[in-house]
This record gives C-alpha cells, structure tokens and sequence, in this order.
C-alpha cells in the first residue's frame, strides 16, 4: 500500500510538472549570506549596548554588523528606503520607517520583520526613548504622536496621547496650517518629562509631557526682526550634558547655538535674556557655498566642553567639520575639516566593532555618497583639536575604507571547487580560519594568509574569481566570510600590466593548472608546482617563480569559454569568432 503510494505521488509530480516533472516551487533560488556593505547604502544606526551597525539601503535593504564577524541581511517586503532608523537598545530590536510612513519592527535575532506599522500622516522626525521605550513621531502637520513598544510581542501600540501643533506651537499657528516637526528629543536629565520639539521654520517649543504644556518657546520672530531671508531647519542635536543648549543646522548652512531651560531651571525662566535671540552663531569659516546641514552630532569630552561634528550636504558642495565646544564660555572656537573626498550620508560612533583588544575604541563611521563607509579614530580627531589649541603642530588624523567583499574590481567570471581531502574538517580548522579574518570595521589591515601552494589543498572550499580590472582571485570559502588566499595580477611580456577582463576561468585540484581566458583574445596557463611551500606572491609582478610555470596564447577574439579534462594535457578555448 505504502509503495501504491509513493507511485502515485511521483506519477503526479511527473504529470503536474514541467521537462522531467520539475516545478517553479522546486527551484528556490534565495540569498543564503551576503559579505560586507550592500550597494546603495544611504543611512546608518548603531546600538552601542549590542554593538551592532545597521547599514540601510535604497532598496528596502538593511544590512547588520555585529562583533566577530558577524552579518545578517534584512530585506523588507517593500523594495523602498529607509528615512529614520534607530534601535531600542541592548533589546534585539530596530526601527525603521520607510518612505511610505511604515514603522517596520525588526528582531535582530531571528532577522524578520516582526511588525509593520502604518502611519496615515507623513512622518518628518522620529525618536526611541530608551529605556522606556515609548516613541515619539513628529508629521508634516505640526503634531506628535506617541507609541509604546511591546518587546514581548515585538510590536507597537498605540498610546491615546497626542501633543496637536495648534497646543505645542501656540497662539500663532501659522493660520490654522500645520508646520513640518523637523526634531523631537527628550531633554536630557528630564527624559520622561520633557519633550523638546522643533518646528521647520526654527520655532521651538520645550514641552512638558505630564502637565500637557509648553513650558518654553523659542525661535518664534528671529527671521522676522533680523530681516533675513527665510531659513528652514534641517538638523539639531543637543549640545551639552544637562540639556541647556540645543546646536540647530539650517538649509543657509548656518549653525545657531540656542538656550533651552533646563530641569534645574524654573520653568518658564532661561539663561538667555531674548529667547528668540540664539546664544551664539558657529562659524564654519566658508563663504562661497552655503551648504545645508543635513546632521549634526555632538559627543562630550570632559566636564567643560564637548565636539560637535557638522555634516553638510547638497547636490553640488558638501563638508564635514569638528568643532570644540566650550560649555562655561564663549571662547575661540577650535575646528578641523575633515579632508573627505565626496559627500557624507551620515555618522555613527561605534564601539568594539573592530580589533576585540581595543574595546574601548571609538570609531567614527561615516557613509559616503557612493556608498563607501569611511573610519576615523575618534581619539585621534580630538588630539588634534587639542594639539591646535596649543603651540604644537596637529597632525592630521588617519582614515581607512572598509574593504570590499571581492577586491576593488567587478567580478566578471568565477568557479567554485570542493576538495574531498579536507571534508571532514573540525570545528578547530574554521576557529582558525575566523582567527585569520580581517575585522570589516578594523582601522588596520590584518594580514592575509601566507599565499603558498598549500594553502590551495588545505582549503575545503577554493573559490577562483576573474575581474573587470583583469585580476584573479584565490578565496577559502570554507565558511561564508571568504578570506583572500591570495591575487594575480596578469602582466604583459614587456611587465605591463593587463587590465583586460577575465572572461573565463578553469581551474584543475590535482594537477594544479590554472586557465584563464580574457577579453582581448589571451589564453594564460599556469602551472603551481606541488613540491614548493614557497611563497607565490611573485606572481603579483607576473615573474616567472621556482613555484610556477606560466604559459600565454594569443588568439583572435574575446575568449568565451575554457574546458580541461582532469590529469590531462589537453585543453579547449572557445573565442566569440567561433573559434
């Protein structure tokens, strides 16, 4: 009966399907591990009680980076970017509202999409207050409305509080039409009772969260009694330790310093004399562009002062500072230009993300416009600083580029070998491989592993690619983070190197012969000699070593394909002639 069965479900299969009975459903292609920064990467967040980095992309993408190595790939069910992203920290979840105002809830543990949130109105600033957890989104009219994140159900409830513009912004509401809310933050040393919130057009309001009212206004009539031309708010951060001070970017490229209250403050009393004056206007030090800022962000030094990092950002001039601010005084303002070589997206401070022996490490991320992520030692952008203020020459602090996954060349063409000798590696033989692996956020290159011959056999996994620049690589993939075993660099016979594209590979285990094919037409043989532990990185200079014979044919046409039997002499090439 049970074989009567088995007849019947195959005869069905066989029926139901396609050539050979196979089926869409059968073939599932998907995404098992993806390596280092994604294409089209635009914003960042950082949860600095897990250390772990989300990297979001345009396309719905969001990419995580944890300690050892660790990554994960999330990919929304709507193929949209992102806006905001933030964490709850040290509890496994990220927010992320995308740009059709849906507030995704993300378990960074088990990577899926846990809830999704949909908000009828345009969402224009967004916050986790953490600890608690509540969340505040300000929209496009003027209003902030309140969640709660339930982390046992990892999603959001809506919470029947909501502060309506025509409360927060006061009598003159601008006619009855709402303005943008362009920051909301809790106030610091006050997070669970003050609420500070920022309008587009520069109006602030310092808002009391249990007695549901303003206990300060700000910014209201500056433009107006200055007769300047309209500005719009478009970054803030806080920039002091007890929420005093709150640094303001705008679209004019201006950076105002205002007084807010603080909680030690009486309520409706402020530092400042005019509080529709700012403390102080930040000189940047340019003339000719007037550069947006899109970020600001300001991180504290010692008891008296603090640095604030500027990013500014348009299509056309971009520009990021550090500036040392001093809170007791309004003394000379010391600053360094980062010496950037395109716009940044946006920053992140991160922490034990890169050599585990420097925990306590700061590094400053920032994402470029084209999608590179750039590392700076924080330790060494405040040296400066303090180095300028004194008789001592600064010198420049150094950066790195996170590497790329597979070199800095497309990869064109690239074969996949098994090796049957070490199939039965243990667990010690990949703690040695990870051990080897160069940290992704890592300001120092680790060094790759010593590239001799037998590297090749002891891998489990050899992956061989061919790239645009006409390098081919060596990678063990024997576990989904590929290590680099090492690289050729084809040169010519007058040792000119060949920046022809690989367009076919083939690659023999036993005899050690590697061909390779590219797209003007040549044919190159090499021959690793087995008996050699020599180092074969002569092959970078494309020099005839003792390890190495190598061999090149030149034929008519792009080469399209290349066959070898194993243990033989014999190989075939295919060229686009028809060759």
């Amino acid at each position: 009966m049970f074989v009567k069965k088995l007849v019947e479900k195959a005869s069905k299969k066989q029926h139901s399907g396609g050539i050979g009975g196979l089926r869409a459903e059968d073939v599932s292609p998907r995404l098992a591990f993806h390596y280092g920064v994604p294409a089209d990467a635009a914003l960042l967040a950082y949860d600095p009680l897990l250390h772990v980095l989300a990297v979001a992309t345009r396309n719905g993408q969001i990419k995580l980076l944890g300690r050892d190595n660790t990554q994960a790939l999330l990919q929304s069910p709507s193929p949209i970017p992102s806006k905001f992203m933030q964490f709850a920290d040290g509890q496994g979840v990220l927010l992320s509202v995308n740009t059709q105002n849906q507030i995704e809830v993300w378990d960074i543990d088990t990577k899926r999409l846990c809830y999704l949130h949909p908000f009828e109105k345009q969402i224009t600033a967004f916050t986790v207050l953490q600890k608690s957890f509540y969340i505040y989104a300000g929209d496009s009219f003027g209003n902030v409305s309140l969640f709660k994140l339930d982390l046992g159900q990892r999603c959001l409830v809506d919470l029947p509080y909501c502060i309506p513009f025509a409360e927060s912004y006061g009598s003159t509401a601008n006619g009855g039409n709402g303005v943008d809310v362009a920051f909301v933050s809790p106030q610091p040393l006050a997070e669970s009772n003050r609420l500070l919130i920022i309008f587009r057009d520069g109006v602030m309001t310092l808002w009391d969260i249990k007695a549901s009212r303003v206990v300060f206004v700000s910014g209201r009539t500056t433009q107006q009694q200055s007769h300047q031309e309209e500005k719009n708010v478009t970054s803030s951060c806080w920039a002091c330790s007890k929420g005093s001070k709150v640094a303001i970017g705008y679209d004019s490229g201006d950076i105002y310093l205002w007084a807010i209250p603080d909680i030690f403050s009486a309520e409706n009393s402020s530092s400042s004399s005019n509080p529709n004056l700012p403390l102080q206007r930040l000189n940047l030090g340019y003339k000719l562009d007037k550069v947006p800022i899109i970020s600001l962000r300001w991180v504290p030094s010692d008891g008296k002062s603090g640095r604030l990092y500027i990013n500014g950002f348009s299509e056309h001039a971009y520009l990021y500072q550090v500036l040392i601010l001093n809170e007791e005084s309004e003394s000379r303002i010391v600053k360094m230009v980062l010496p950037i070589t395109e716009a940044c997206q946006g920053m992140e401070f991160v922490t034990g993300l890169s050599d585990p022996n420097k925990q306590r490490q700061t590094v400053l991320v920032l994402l470029l416009k084209s999608g590179q992520i750039c590392l700076y030692d924080d330790s060494e952008i405040e040296r400066y600083l303090l180095q300028s203020q004194s008789r001592s020459p600064p010198t420049l602090p150094s950066h790195s580029f996170v590497k790329q996954p597979y070199g800095d060349s497309g990869i064109n063409v690239a074969k996949f070998y098994t090796s049957d000798r070490t199939a039965t590696a243990n667990e010690d033989y990949f703690s040695t491989l990870a051990s080897k692996y160069p940290w992704l956020l890592s300001m120092k290159d680790k060094g790759q592993i010593s590239a001799s011959l037998s590297n090749i056999h002891k891998t489990r996994n050899l992956y061989i690619t061919g790239h645009m620049d006409g390098t081919i690589s060596f990678w063990d993939a024997s576990c989904p983070l590929l290590l680099q075993i090492f690289m050729i660099k084809q040169q010519h016979e007058d040792n000119t190197s060949s920046r022809a594209r690989i367009t076919s590979l083939q690659f023999d285990m036993s005899s050690s012969i590697l061909i390779s094919g590219d797209q003007g037409g040549t044919v190159r043989v090499i021959t690793f000699k087995k008996d050699s532990s020599d180092n074969i990185l002569s092959i970078l200079q494309g020099k005839q070593g003792d390890n190495y014979d190598a061999r090149s044919i030149k034929l008519k046409g792009a080469v399209t394909s290349t066959s070898m039997i194993s243990n033989s002499k014999h190989f075939a090439v295919g060229t686009e002639k028809g060759i």
